[in-house]
């Protein structure tokens, strides 16, 4: 079972440095590193990582997220690996890297991308029915952006995308997810073949959890979606991510989670996020038995 695992990352921490060193032994690394950084501050991992040239300056809910995810895929086309698995920077693993092969092995041939079935239809349409300005960008807006963006909504004054009708139904669901080596060729075909797609997406907000989600369950390989209508989406895409107890959201995870990470119902999840980064690595590996 060969894995290769896409990092995107703005930052070089404890974290990245533990994801790492547990799993590159045995597996393809790919790391993107946000445009706006430095490469050279990740220089301590070119002998065990593929540190991508075609990087992108990642902006939240952009088209960018969605590029660096595009350009991880094609440049793991050149590595012969059963599942790509898309991580952050702040994710660490669960389980050992053998662990993790296993699970792989006897789920060979799902797809473990997260689909959110209990969202309002709207929510998702929106997304991607407008053309969004670099206001409708920013996570903390100041008060006059948020009336104009609110009075847009209301009047329906945002102008459409005029891509939005040639759209299949939408789906949304988590941006981190491991996906086949079949799937990504069709993926890659898709988009090839059917370039109106990408472009129907460089305007929308957030578009980056709908644009994978999107193309697969519109395709053969929505059969093959692990444990769908079973589970919420992250578990289906294998992430322990906590959205319910903050202060942050998602939580920022300390060592004060570390037992309610083991106790999760969902014991097939085999990464987390978001860690804080001071954490007791040592402690968090031993506790998870990650050292081979």
């Amino acid at each position: 079972m060969n894995i290769c695992y896409g990092i995107i990352t703005h930052k070089n921490s404890n974290i990245l440095r533990n994801t790492i060193n547990l799993l590159y032994r045995d597996n393809d690394i790919i790391l993107h590193v946000d445009k706006k950084v430095d490469k050279a501050i990740f220089g301590e991992y070119k002998s065990v990582a593929d540190i991508m040239d075609n990087n992108v300056n990642v902006q939240w809910g952009t088209y960018s997220q969605i590029e660096s995810t595009l350009n991880i895929i094609k440049n793991a086309m050149k590595y012969n690996f059963d599942y790509l698995c898309i991580i952050s920077g702040d994710d660490m693993p669960l389980k050992s890297s053998t662990m993790i092969k296993e699970f792989f092995e006897r789920n060979k041939g799902k797809e473990f991308i997260g689909i959110d079935t209990g969202i309002n239809y709207n929510s998702i349409k929106n997304r991607v029915k407008y053309e969004h300005k670099g206001y409708h960008y920013k996570k903390n807006k100041n008060i006059l952006e948020k009336v104009v963006a609110k009075v847009q909504k209301e009047l329906s004054l945002q102008k459409k995308n005029n891509k939005f009708e040639l759209l299949p139904k939408l789906y949304k669901g988590p941006n981190w997810f491991c996906v086949s080596h079949e799937f990504c060729i069709y993926l890659l075909d898709y988009i090839e073949n059917n370039k109106w797609y990408e472009d129907a997406f460089k305007k929308s907000l957030c578009g980056d959890e709908v644009f994978f989600q999107t193309i697969i369950m519109n395709s053969k390989f929505k059969n093959r979606i692990y444990r769908l209508n079973e589970v919420d989406d992250n578990h289906m895409a294998l992430r322990y991510i906590d959205w319910k107890t903050g202060p942050e959201y998602p939580r920022l995870l300390d060592e004060n989670d570390f037992e309610k990470i083991k106790e999760d119902k969902n014991s097939d999840c085999i990464f987390a996020r978001k860690f804080n980064e001071n954490l007791d690595i040592n402690k968090f590996n031993n506790i998870f038995n990650l050292y081979e």
